[in-house]
């Protein structure tokens, strides 16, 4: 169990192995499936995925947090059921984010150079074509200009703030603390499930395993959803600065 100041810290009431996998992983495959069906429509896999997050991941996760709010307190509040919230200095937040934002880009960065393209080659040949497409940076695809427009347009108040906010205050301010039982197992076991519920890109679990690891470790000893929130919202947004830069590339 981590410690961290003067302040007694008490887990709050322990979720079972498997409601933590299911709640772990239903929201990602309620994703997945929107985009497949939007891919299949004819909608690029990308812009599918920002609809996705605004009108799937965002309505089941903050309305799970709001249900559960209610239930135990009778007021749809997150912050009823949101632990981890321990107050940080905004200059600790930065200090501990840059280096956590560096590894992460360098273990996914290293992922997309090395193996994803070769795992999703390898292994994901049955996915559709525009969703492999996730496995590269090239800017070599023939998406219209107004395709682009749209999705950078979005991308940054979507996945680059509303998706992160509140992926964070689900995933690391209530599911994380509902499995301290499991000790330093616990934020192991989080980023495992968190990766895999990236069902869209399977081939950078790998990669994006060993990038969360020391992030949502930290994250669980400073007990701070902020924390996580300043290295998610981050990362983001240097990828769809990176993805934009490859995509208008010549």
């Amino acid at each position: 169990m981590p410690s961290v100041g003067s302040t007694p810290h008490v887990s709050p009431e322990q979720h079972s192995l498997p409601r933590s996998i299911a709640l772990h992983l239903l929201p990602g495959a309620a994703l997945f499936g929107f985009v497949l069906v939007a891919a299949a429509l004819g909608i690029p896999a990308i812009l599918a995925l920002l609809i996705g997050i605004a009108v799937v991941v965002v309505p089941i996760e903050l309305g799970y947090l709001l249900y559960q709010g209610r239930s135990k307190s009778g007021r749809w509040s997150v912050w009823e059921v949101v632990d981890y919230r321990e107050p940080m200095p905004a200059r600790r937040i930065a200090l501990w984010t840059v280096p956590l934002v560096a590894w992460f880009i360098l273990m996914l960065s290293l992922s997309v150079a090395v193996l994803d393209g070769r795992i999703a080659d390898g292994l994901f040949t049955w996915y559709p074509e525009s969703i492999r497409e996730f496995a590269s940076f090239e800017g070599d695809s023939t998406y219209a200009t107004w395709v682009v427009v749209a999705v950078f347009a979005a991308a940054l108040a979507i996945n680059g703030i509303l998706g992160p906010v509140v992926e964070e205050l689900y995933f690391r301010g209530h599911l994380l603390p509902r499995i301290d039982r499991f000790g330093r197992g616990a934020p192991v076991l989080n980023a495992v499930l968190f990766s895999l519920y990236h069902f869209w890109t399977p081939w950078q679990n790998i990669g994006r395993i060993l990038g969360l690891l020391p992030w949502i470790y930290t994250v669980w000893r400073k007990r701070s959803v902020a924390l996580s929130m300043a290295i998610h919202i981050s990362v983001n947004c240097i990828f769809l600065l990176l993805v934009l830069a490859a995509v208008t590339a010549d």
